[in-house]
């Protein structure tokens, strides 16, 4: 985590604001307990813990968040060697620390709330909202088989929790966005015609590390790299014989991690003047920036994802090209692909994805595309937070290609 570490006080802010935000979410969901029942976290992960616990464990440990009366209680049971950092945090109403076994103790915690029913981090729809093994699911039902009925899915919790980005969270994406178009102007300056992809995501490459920066999805792809006119642009490794040409574009995916958050934008070069830009990649473009700024101004709090999906997918098809063959738009926090709501079509790949309903303070990507007959693909991707009334864009967006050439 060396190259996207969360300064102490940053993290502290945001468990913080994330704790703030847990009656109101609780509550409008109708749940009164929340359990993360985790253990070697390291090897492990729950990913729910990164907003709301914010530190690694070893043995068996329940954090409990519960109501009573509209209040939020905190409860964490931890081995002994765990206690002190968690009593550090001042996060927690109560640190109960173990030696030998955690079973009476959150057996008897379980007792004394007697929640109406307990949320696990469980679910058949969202990887992000999957944290609770099989195994330690089967201990939990061990310890408590009393409380088995009252089980439920922890989905719309770790939903919410995740998607709604507090302000520090947002302020740090903004940054990420930023510096992302820094580095993106500053590799401008060195392409020419000529180049191999693989050379051109190196260069990528010492700019992240150089800044002390992580990548918001695996190096070895990150940035995609396009420059080959039969591509078909993905998350795909640059390749030695594809080069840049006079004449065709470049393309790339591209987002650091700053800080435990991420970016993810696309941009397209042009190799050659504006005025030498063909008709055909003139006309992809601008369906493609149209696009963006529809389904931009469709975005608003109530609506489900596959709404906005169907704006921008329906005016693509309108102007005579094949739909494109993925989601519009994806949620973006501590991973690229953050899991929750997306704006998405109604495909059996997405479950229920496209259905979970848009709310303010939400991360999105805007990604649609377009194949030409002659000139490869055409894409740009923006990301945007919802607001009360609609959505901004996080970094102004680009209008059109950048394009390369010398006078």
């Amino acid at each position: 985590m060396s190259e996207s570490f969360l300064p102490r006080a940053i993290k502290a802010k945001i468990l913080r604001e994330k704790h703030e935000q847990l009656p109101r979410i609780m509550t409008d969901n109708d749940i009164d307990c929340w359990l993360i029942f985790v253990r070697e976290t390291s090897t492990t992960p729950d990913s729910s813990m990164n907003f709301v616990v914010g530190s690694e464990v070893v043995a068996q440990s329940a954090f409990i968040f519960y109501l009573r009366a509209g209040q939020l209680f905190k409860t964490a049971i931890v081995g002994n060697f765990d206690a002190d950092t968690e009593r550090g945090k001042g996060l927690w109403d109560e640190v109960i620390p173990y030696e030998l076994g955690i079973d009476p103790l959150l057996r008897n915690k379980l007792h004394d709330i007697n929640p109406k029913q307990i949320a696990l981090n469980y679910s058949t729809d969202d990887y992000s909202c999957d944290g609770l093994t099989h195994g330690m699911y089967l201990v939990l039902t061990k310890i408590a088989p009393e409380f088995v009925s009252r089980f439920v899915s922890a989905q719309p919790i770790i939903n919410a929790i995740r998607s709604n980005k507090s302000e520090t969270e947002l302020g740090i994406i903004k940054e990420a966005c930023r510096i992302t178009e820094e580095i993106n102007d500053q590799i401008t300056s060195t392409l020419a015609i000529g180049q191999r992809e693989t050379d051109i995501q190196a260069r990528f490459h010492q700019e992240v590390s150089k800044r002390g920066l992580g990548f918001s999805w695996q190096r070895e792809q990150n940035p995609a790299i396009d420059a080959g006119v039969g591509k078909d642009f993905g998350h795909v490794l640059p390749q030695d014989h594809y080069l840049t040409t006079q004449g065709h574009t470049l393309h790339n995916d591209f987002g650091i991690k700053i800080h435990g958050y991420c970016s993810d934008l696309q941009r397209m070069w042009f190799f050659g003047k504006e005025s030498e830009l063909p008709h055909e990649l003139r006309h992809a473009m601008d369906v493609v920036l149209e696009a963006i700024q529809r389904a931009a101004k469709a975005i608003k709090p109530g609506l489900q994802g596959y709404e906005v999906d169907k704006v921008a997918r329906e005016y693509i098809i309108e102007q005579g090209y094949e739909e494109y063959k993925h989601g519009l738009g994806h949620q973006v926090g501590i991973m690229a692909h953050d899991g929750g709501g997306m704006l998405g079509p109604l495909w059996p790949r997405y479950g229920n994805s496209p259905r979970q309903i848009i709310e303010e303070g939400q991360v999105f990507t805007i990604e649609p595309n377009v194949k030409t007959k002659n000139h490869g693909m055409v894409s740009m991707e923006e990301m945007v937070v919802v607001t009360a009334t609609g959505c901004e864009f996080l970094v102004e967006p680009r209008k059109d290609f950048i394009y390369i050439y010398s006078d």
